[in-house]
């Protein structure tokens, strides 16, 4: 987009929108994964299936996308989100792993850790807002292992109600741009 003075206009974090569709889904998934968990605490079927459902339907189609990205990223902030995509695979596995499946509350409060910590490359592409995401996820994680007297539903609404309020401030931000030659 050109400028009066000739100046072009280029959008800071132009899929910021579409992010925040994503957290909002994504934060919705796991308060329903986590009402239907039972003895699982999360229902592992709703939260993988969901996810596989917003991920092709809201970041791989173009739909989504191209109706709320004030652009595209650049080249640094796509490879910047794919190392933080890397990264949040590797330490789920690594949880799984590592911690195994038989304390479920351990292992789902260690995932929201990890996810937490996979927010913090997201900053490149979506701003200072994914590391507030990635301080408040990390420390529901903490706040749940520690506090063990506290119903692990009360860590998983909180987990999804952050992800849910932060995508809706997402969605509503307005488009910040960088003035450039």
């Amino acid at each position: 987009m050109r400028l009066s003075n000739g100046r072009d206009k280029k959008s800071e974090f132009p899929t910021q929108r579409t992010c925040g569709v994503w957290l909002m889904y994504i934060g919705i998934i796991t308060i329903f994964s986590a009402l239907a968990g039972d003895h699982l605490l999360m229902q592992p079927f709703i939260l993988g299936i969901g996810y596989l459902i917003g991920f092709f339907g809201i970041l791989v189609l173009p739909f989504v996308n191209r109706k709320l990205a004030f652009g595209k990223n650049t080249k640094f902030q796509d490879r910047m989100d794919n190392i933080s995509t890397v990264l949040n695979v590797l330490l789920c596995t690594a949880c799984g792993m590592i911690i195994g499946f038989d304390d479920v509350r351990l292992f789902w409060l260690s995932l929201f850790i990890a996810v937490g910590i996979h927010f913090f490359g997201f900053y490149f592409s979506q701003g200072k807002i994914m590391i507030l995401l990635g301080i408040l996820t990390i420390i529901n994680g903490i706040m749940g292992l520690v506090l063990i007297s506290v119903p692990f539903l009360v860590f998983a609404l909180i987990d999804g109600m952050v992800k849910l309020l932060i995508g809706m401030k997402m969605l509503t931000i307005k488009r910040a741009v960088n003035v450039i030659n």
